[in-house]
């Protein structure tokens, strides 16, 4: 089964289960993406019929994790022997494969659900199980099933908030602030960040991106080509107010270990949008600029740039008049890749390929 049906899968699980209480039992340390993925599979049980307790063993011992419980008002059960778990009758895990280790589980307690992003030492038996290797956190995981159709999120939702805030944070801390996040997390985020209460995010987070910048990102992953240590990626449509979101998408790339040099490019309004990042001395992103889009029919250059970094603005002209969004996207990857190429002979040669 593929993972865009996987949400029908875990729907018809825990609607099959409805005769027993369920406990959402965290492994280790609770931390942001163990609780926010917690939130997750016990609002998807209530909005299925089903009664759900987040439970935990070990105590919460990061300040800032014990800050966002209280923030958010996390209902969480503290678990001390086994008789605590002999009123439930179903077992679910979330961001981890095994149960906590420092507690015995009752024979009668059936493990029913697992989702978890880490590798694990071995498959779990259970009705329901969706292990992925490819997301930065599970609170990811539990996104996608919302986002496709499994209890979307609504902004008048009576828990959804506090749901999507926790997760937001669980997605950001296990990626250390998006630093290693994939585009499936920044998909997620940009999903959950239009339902997320800001402040509390401001209160127990760091830095915060809007939704649309958080997809940008993505989107330039997903379409990134490297030829040797260069790379340049397109990331579709941006509002202009979150024009932003293309520099700090080449910022982002330009972390990959065997990149030196970034090209990101967009479409803001009537033009096309683009940031240079470098790490090479002998690249002048002045010039490089210069090389690749020259001058209007003023003389005025298209781009400049400074040591490090550049960025050009391109007219679309009578183009950016189409309604045919698709076409004229297609037309910019076309313009801004030969005018690459330029200074890039390579770029020409290259067979177009994507991603690692």
């Amino acid at each position: 089964m593929g993972h865009a049906d996987r949400w029908q899968e875990l729907e018809r699980v825990l609607s099959g289960a409805t005769d027993k209480p369920h406990v959402i039992l965290l492994g280790g340390h609770p931390d942001p993406d163990s609780i926010g993925s917690a939130l997750a599979h016990k609002r998807l049980c209530e909005r299925l019929g089903v009664s759900a307790t987040i439970a935990h063993v070990l105590p919460i011992s990061r300040a800032e994790n014990r800050a966002m419980v209280k923030l958010l008002n996390v209902p969480m059960v503290k678990m001390t022997d086994s008789d605590d778990l002999e009123t439930f009758g179903y077992l679910s895990l979330v961001d981890a494969s095994q149960s906590e280790q420092t507690i015995k589980v009752p024979e009668s307690l059936q493990l029913l659900t697992v989702v978890d992003h880490h590798r694990p030492a071995a498959i779990p038996k259970a009705p329901f199980v969706d292990i992925r290797h490819d997301v930065g956190a599970t609170a990811t995981i539990y996104a996608e099933y919302s986002e496709r159709g499994l209890v979307p999120f609504s902004a008048n939702g009576n828990d959804d908030s506090v749901v999507a805030t926790a997760m937001f944070f669980g997605i950001q801390t296990d990626t250390d602030d998006f630093a290693f996040a994939t585009p499936n997390d920044f998909r997620a985020a940009a999903y959950l960040k239009q339902f997320s209460d800001a402040e509390t995010l401001s209160r127990v987070g760091r830095r915060t991106l809007t939704a649309e910048a958080m997809e940008a990102v993505g989107s330039a992953l997903r379409d990134l080509e490297v030829v040797r240590d260069f790379a340049i990626a397109g990331v579709g449509r941006i509002s202009a107010i979150n024009r932003d979101a293309i520099p700090m998408a080449a910022d982002y790339i330009l972390r990959r270990e065997d990149i030196d040099t970034v090209v990101v490019y967009g479409i803001v309004e009537d033009r096309i949008d683009g940031s240079l990042r470098t790490r090479r001395a002998s690249v002048d992103p002045a010039a490089f600029m210069q090389n690749a889009f020259g001058d209007d029919s003023q003389g005025r250059p298209y781009g400049g740039g400074r040591a490090d970094m550049g960025g050009f603005r391109v007219p679309l002209g009578m183009v950016a008049e189409t309604d045919d969004e698709e076409t004229l996207w297609a037309l910019v990857k076309d313009i801004v890749r030969q005018r690459v190429a330029r200074v890039v002979p390579d770029l020409d040669k290259s067979d177009k390929r994507k991603g690692d």
